[in-house]
């Protein structure tokens, strides 16, 4: 199907090109740029305010400052006892300096690391029970040294060690008296020749009862052998899960009695309640940490032989290497009573001066102690620094130089009330922090705001410029500057992005976190140590400018006219006023306005507009209708159509157009913002009603019918955002009346795009779109969205079964698909 939309189909059907511009021109008054008279007036303006704040150090400036030299020889006029400040605030940092902070033991720590060796304990506990307790078999038979040996053996060697024992028991019953003076003691044997002694010993006691050959499955010596090689597999089998514990476990531990492996528990266990009581400290190099649980180790007596002590004690530390963590921690309320008791004891360092002592003599030096008792008495010779205010303007004027063109390239179009609002809340910054501290800088707020109003990119380049130029209004250091800077930086990058009071107040909390936690960070690089209550502070300044800026935010937006995403949803809320009011009185409207709103958000989403403010100004474009509702057909339900009554195509024509300016009637009583109410008469431009033209065509009996009292007063669409609602407000009841009489046939939507590419280019050639920025590449975008829309918003249903036959319908099509395209909206028919 050929497109309507290409630049030569337009340029072949334009013949009215040059009378459409000059009726654009007229209609539609170009945005310009201010006079640069009034330009230069308002950065002038802004520099002088910008200076005024950033130098106000220099109004009341000494002449005599620490260094020069004295004009004259100055007397003390009284006597007097000056306190040295700053000597008294290093006095107090020194004695808060000494100061050891208390330490607590933390309760939390003990029992996590109580709970980790438990789950060791319980680890190797389990596996022990898989391996079998000891002893397996009655000690009468075999002695427990013997078992534990004879558990480890593997089969083959197993098999050998029988095999000698049966035969040494065969050559005779009792051993020869050689033989009983080389052996020794049983516990003096090796565990082999010890365990094969004590089998030779079973196997005569039951040789001694029958003879061998005799001996039934039952004998003990029989089950003797069953029960160690049953211990003998559930040893194998436990041994591999040992090694995968973490750290692994030696197998010593499953030869331990059920005594001993108590007894290496409670040792575990009372190491570790050693080393907690004497507290473990973060930061504790680990060989110090090793040396202590080595020596506290040291101390205890380890079930087993001395290789098997040794082996289970270098078990047990590591157990204590992977369980301990600190548990020492300050204690801020301890520690902070601590300060205090010692700035108590700190006494103001005070500069005794007698009256007509000599201050200072005839060009002497001024030392800081000098400048403090002149300017006691005021002889420091106050005044204005004209120089230093005209060093500060220029550097107030570089940064404008920055800000301006780097403004226009971020927020284009910004209007003087913007520039106002902008330089209103950037100057409190510097102002609170030369009235207070740096620390209480409103630079989170500022962040907050800006960021919010007009995105992160302008709102970045307003803190970071006000952060350069505090240090001019305060002194400023890392450990000041950098957190403060963090949290208003976080603050103005995400505030665009929030699309309730609820977000921004959120996002509020997490910049004081991060001011909170950048101040730590600084402070643990700088100083070495971190202070809580200064670093709370520093949190809860933050939280508390962007409570701040939270409850001023719509103050603002009302008193700048400011559109805001937060805003804008606020607005497109149903349960506004002026909606509920459309709703109820213009119930066909309403339902209109709600479909061209799909139409051109899912538009206005295409081409990356400003997706809030489309569906806010579409919502309310035609609520101008609800003043005289029953004169446009959407609301009519069938009803008598008054525009026949009336019969008069110029009074339906006015009556028509008088919805527009009752809506910017309507809209600025309940306080809309400009970006809003634009909506209200740029969706119409100034097109045709071309309903009632053609009726007048008609009544006028073929003589010439002035178009200018059928046309809509304007503007035509100023911007890509109304242009889309134009498009919207004109397809949507074409659309809806194809859905009524086609149906879904395979080519429905290329009729469809069809249909929206003819009335765009009706609205093309009619000069409506000239201001608005949309190109063709757009309005073919525009038509692919709004065709995507309505197939989702017409999508096939179940055919459902009917007991009583339907009425069918007329197959001609509807009254309203035979109104010309230009005609088809419902503003411009009755």
């Amino acid at each position: 199907m050929k497109n309507p939309l290409t630049p030569k189909a337009l340029r072949a059907t334009d013949a009215n090109a040059e009378h459409w511009t000059r009726r654009r021109q007229a209609a539609s008054p170009r945005k310009s740029r201010p006079p640069l008279s009034e330009r230069i007036a308002g950065y002038a303006l802004a520099l002088l305010s910008l200076t005024a704040v950033h130098g106000i150090r220099y109004y009341n400036e000494p002449q005599l400052t620490v260094g020069s030299r004295s004009p004259q020889t100055f007397l003390a006029p009284a006597a007097a006892e000056i306190e040295d400040v700053e000597a008294t605030q290093a006095r107090q940092a020194e004695a808060r300096r000494r100061v050891v902070q208390a330490l607590k033991i933390n309760s939390t720590a003990n029992d996590s690391m109580r709970q980790n060796l438990e789950g060791l304990l319980a680890e190797v506990e389990a596996i022990r029970q898989e391996a079998g307790s000891l002893p397996y078999v009655s000690v009468q038979l075999l002695s427990l040294p013997t078992q534990i040996y004879l558990r480890q053996l593997s089969p083959e060697e197993w098999e050998l060690l029988q095999a000698r024992a049966r035969q040494e028991a065969i050559r005779g019953a009792t051993p020869s008296p050689l033989e009983e003076l080389s052996s020794g003691r049983p516990e003096q044997l090796p565990p082999e020749q010890r365990a094969k002694q004590e089998l030779v010993e079973v196997w005569q006691r039951v040789w001694l009862d029958g003879s061998a050959t005799q001996m039934a499955a039952t004998d003990p010596y029989t089950q003797l052998i069953a029960q160690v090689e049953a211990a003998q597999q559930r040893y194998r089998a436990a041994l591999p899960a040992l090694e995968q514990l973490t750290p692994p476990v030696p197998a010593t531990v499953l030869n331990l009695a059920d005594a001993d492996w108590q007894h290496l528990q409670t040792l575990s266990r009372r190491v570790l309640e050693r080393l907690q009581k004497i507290g473990i400290v973060d930061g504790l190099p680990r060989e110090v940490r090793a040396e202590g649980i080595q020596a506290q180790l040291d101390d205890l007596i380890f079930p087993g032989s001395a290789a098997q002590r040794q082996e289970l004690q270098g078990l047990v530390y590591q157990w204590l290497q992977q369980v301990l963590i600190p548990n020492v921690e300050v204690d801020p309320q301890r520690t902070e009573q601590r300060i205090r008791a010692e700035l108590e004891k700190v006494e103001p360092v005070l500069i005794s001066v007698a009256e007509n002592q000599v201050i200072v003599r005839a060009d002497q030096l001024i030392t800081p102690e000098i400048f403090l008792i002149l300017d006691h008495f005021g002889l420091t010779q106050r005044g204005i620094n004209v120089w230093g205010l005209v060093g500060v303007a220029g550097v107030m004027g570089l940064g404008l130089a920055v800000f301006v063109p780097l403004q226009q390239r971020l927020r284009p179009g910004l209007r003087r009330r913007d520039r106002v609002l902008i330089l209103m809340v950037s100057l409190t910054a510097p102002l609170l922090a030369a009235l207070f501290k740096l620390e209480f800088s409103s630079l989170p707020a500022v962040g907050l705001l800006l960021g919010s109003f007009y995105g992160a990119g302008l709102g970045l380049v307003v803190v970071v410029g006000q952060a350069l130029f505090l240090p001019l209004v305060s002194s400023a250091n890392l450990l000041t500057l950098v957190p403060l800077l963090s949290g208003s930086v976080v603050a103005s990058a995400l505030a665009g992005r929030s699309r309730s009071r609820e977000e921004l107040a959120l996002l509020g909390g997490g910049a004081a976190a991060v001011q909170m936690l950048a101040y730590g960070a600084v402070s643990l690089a700088t100083t070495g140590g971190i202070d809580l209550l200064a670093m709370a502070l520093a949190g809860g300044t933050s939280l508390g400018w962007s409570i701040v800026a939270l409850g001023a935010s719509p103050y603002l937006e009302r008193l700048f006219d400011l559109a805001t995403p937060i805003r804008l949803i606020e607005l497109s809320n149903p349960n506004r006023t002026l909606l509920r009011r459309l709703a109820a009185e213009a119930p066909g409207t309403f339902q209109h306005t709600l479909l061209v709103a799909t139409l051109a958000e899912r538009a206005a989403q295409k081409l990356n507009l400003n997706v809030e403010l489309v569906r806010t100004g579409t919502l309310y474009h035609d609520i101008g209708k609800m003043l005289q509702a029953r004169y446009f057909i959407e609301n009519q339900m069938g009803s008598l159509n008054p525009h026949t009554q009336l019969d008069d195509p110029y009074r339906s024509a006015q009556i028509i157009k008088a919805h527009v300016s009752d809506g910017l009637r309507l809209a600025k009583q309940y306080n809309l913002p400009t970006a809003v109410q634009a909506f209200i008469p740029e969706h119409q431009g100034t097109i045709l009603i071309a309903y009632f033209y053609h009726q007048a065509q008609m009544k006028a009996g073929g003589q010439p019918v002035p178009e200018e009292p059928f046309r809509y007063d304007g503007p035509i669409p100023q911007s890509k955002e109304t242009g889309v609602v134009m498009m919207a407000d004109a397809c949507e009841a074409a659309l809806r009346s194809m859905t009524l009489s086609d149906g879904f046939g395979p080519d429905v939507v290329e009729r469809a795009k069809a249909v929206v590419r003819k009335i765009a280019q009706a609205r093309w050639q009619d000069g409506q779109l000239v201001d608005s920025g949309l190109t063709l590449e757009d309005l073919e975008v525009v038509a692919d969205a709004f065709v995507e829309v309505w197939r989702e918003s017409n999508h096939e249903r179940i055919p459902y079964p009917s007991f009583t036959p339907a009425p069918s319908l007329p197959e001609t099509p509807s009254a309203q698909a035979q109104i010309p395209v230009s005609m088809s909206h419902s503003t411009g028919s009755p």
